[in-house]
C-alpha cells in the first residue's frame, strides 16, 4: 500500500451523500476535489475525521508495509457516522494492543529476515 490521499472538505453529511450516490454529482466531487497526498516516514503516524474521503494509492516500491489503523469516537455522538470501521469483525475482541504491538515487532523481523511471516495468522483471517 502506497500513502494515502484526502480528500478535503468531504467529511461532511452532504459530501458523504453525493459520495454514495449513483449520480454524475459524484464524478464531479471527485474531479473537483482538493487532494492532499500523506507521505509519512516509518513511525511516523497521521490524525484525521474518519468521515473524510480517503484511500490507499499503490505502493511502488518492492518493500511490504504494514498499516495500523484504529478509531476513536465520541460516546455521546450517536447514529451512523457513514464510517464502520475497518477492523474485521473476527478479530474484535481477540486481540491486545500488546498483541498487536508484538505481532508487528514479529513482522518487521520478518521483514528484515525475508521471512515475511504473517504474524496475524494464529488469528485466523478475522472473517466471520
Amino acid at each position: 500500500m502506497g500513502p494515502t490521499s484526502f480528500l478535503l472538505g468531504t467529511h461532511t453529511e452532504e459530501q458523504n451523500r453525493i459520495f454514495n450516490s449513483n449520480t454524475d454529482d459524484k464524478d464531479e466531487q471527485l474531479k473537483n476535489a482538493k487532494c492532499r497526498l500523506a507521505t509519512l516516514k516509518k513511525g511516523d503516524a497521521v490524525l484525521f475525521d474518519a468521515r473524510i474521503l480517503h484511500c490507499g494509492n499503490a505502493n511502488q516500491s518492492t518493500k511490504s508495509r504494514g498499516l495500523f489503523n484504529f478509531s476513536f469516537r465520541n460516546p455521546q455522538v450517536t447514529g451512523n457516522l457513514g464510517y464502520e470501521g475497518s477492523i474485521r469483525p473476527g478479530y474484535c475482541e481477540q486481540m491486545t494492543l500488546r498483541d498487536v504491538s508484538q505481532a508487528l515487532e514479529e513482522y518487521e523481523k520478518g521483514e528484515a529476515n525475508n521471512n515475511n511471516v504473517d504474524p496475524f495468522a494464529k488469528y485466523g483471517s478475522g472473517v466471520l
